[in-house]
């Protein structure tokens, strides 16, 4: 593989990588909405 190949490839991985870390935030972040405003009691009155 040529270098250019190895660079593009390299851009991948690291948006991948930021991607993934931005997906870890925003879930802890709606964890966090979850929890401060008692949703997740809501959620389960809901089901019975």
């Amino acid at each position: 593989m040529n270098n250019e190949h190895l660079e593009q490839l390299k851009r991948y991985d690291d948006k991948e990588q930021e991607l993934e870390r931005a997906i870890a935030i925003v879930r802890e972040q709606r964890r966090e909405y979850i929890n401060q405003h008692n949703l997740n009691k809501v959620n389960d009155e809901q089901t019975n």
